[in-house]
């Protein structure tokens, strides 16, 4: 799966940098963002817990009241782990339709960042954009998501690869607001049940 969203990225990473007079007129409907958040977590990071077999304590049972196949022990272990805060992304859309005034977009939408967990994640899905005024763009994200591990499942009592070499795929909504510096820059506030964050857009592909 994770080799999936990596072909993605791939492919529509090379739609948006291709030459304006190879696409002509269509070379709008690609457009590349390069952007900075600082997410904010409620807490700090996550505990986890578990009881683990100790190496080398095995016993015989049979010197043990009652039944049983096996006698190790075990001991009570916790393993923190800290959120990431720093949360670099790079966004390609290909828009698919907008009203007479493009003040209403549908695009197709591909993200690659760093996530909480410090791994690479792969976005891919749609995005539903409005312009209430000049200034300002507010945006409804969904799609799939790679590298969160069942994030629903971290908080239980059982081992969970963390940081491992693939991630879980998650399929979910993301909501931002944009307030427009300049024709390339913005500043961003996005929110999704994970992580809300605050930082800097810079549009890769508007024209001069």
């Amino acid at each position: 799966m994770q080799c999936r969203y990596v072909l993605f990225s791939v492919l529509i990473g090379l739609l948006f940098i291709l030459p304006n007079e190879c696409a002509g007129q269509e070379s709008s409907r690609f457009r590349g963002e390069l952007g900075y958040l600082y997410a904010f977590h409620e807490d700090l990071g996550i505990t986890k817990k578990d009881w683990i077999l100790v190496p080398g304590t095995w016993s015989d049972p049979v010197n043990y009241d009652g039944q049983s196949q096996y006698a190790f022990t075990f001991r009570d272990t916790s393993w923190y782990y800290p959120f990431n805060h720093h949360l670099p992304f790079i966004n390609t859309r290909y828009r698919l339709t907008a009203n007479s005034t493009n003040s209403f977009e549908v695009a197709l939408l591909q993200s690659v960042t760093i996530n909480s967990w410090r791994q690479l994640s792969f976005m891919w899905g749609a995005e539903f954009l409005y312009r209430p005024v000049d200034w300002i763009q507010l945006a409804l994200q969904g799609g799939f998501i790679s590298g969160y591990h069942a994030v629903t499942d971290l908080q239980n009592p059982t081992i969970l690869p963390v940081e491992g070499k693939e991630g879980g795929v998650l399929l979910g909504a993301n909501a931002t607001a944009d307030f427009l510096l300049s024709e390339r820059w913005k500043i961003r506030l996005s929110y999704n049940p994970l992580v809300t964050g605050l930082g800097l857009a810079y549009d890769l592909t508007k024209e001069n």
